[in-house]
């Protein structure tokens, strides 16, 4: 099966299926994925923090809680060796006044790291940062993760 995920959405697949997400600028493509098993997931995170917002209606847009989800959806399936990737976070646009605090793309790859650094995934590859958008495309066959960058090619994670 193939399967697409959008914007604040997450997919969790076995073998033999891939997984896309189309569109990473400043957002991050979180994949979480166990050899053993051949089933791995996909999260598509907009933002770091939920707890930046007081309300909210769909709570897998942000990565303190869309990679939990993600990891605790794997753990129900029996997966326990899991690995991260991660790819996106780029900076897309530069203001004048630009300050760090704005960089969403840096603050999306820092607390994805930071949330799978408390959930004890290993973080073993990543395409991070620049100023192009990114496609990523898992394989639950293999578990290599594809990324299509525009007009810089393709690579393999």
């Amino acid at each position: 099966m193939d399967y697409l995920v959008g914007i604040g959405e997450y997919r969790i697949a076995d073998a033999p299926s891939t997984v896309t997400t189309r569109g990473l600028g400043s957002c991050v493509g979180v994949i979480i994925y166990d050899c053993s098993r051949r089933a791995g997931g996909l999260a598509h995170v907009m933002l770091p923090n939920s707890k930046d917002f007081s309300t909210f209606t769909n709570p897998y847009k942000f990565a303190d809680l869309a990679v939990p989800a993600l990891h605790r959806e794997l753990c129900l399936k029996g997966c326990s060796y899991m690995q991260a990737k991660i790819a996106g976070g780029a900076k897309m646009f530069t203001f004048s006044s630009d300050r760090s605090g704005f960089d969403i793309g840096m603050r999306n790859i820092e607390q994805v790291r930071r949330v799978l650094s408390e959930l004890g995934v290993p973080l073993v590859a990543s395409d991070v940062g620049g100023s192009w958008g990114r496609t990523v495309i898992l394989n639950t066959e293999t578990g290599i993760t594809q990324v299509r960058t525009v007009g810089r090619g393709e690579s393999e994670l």
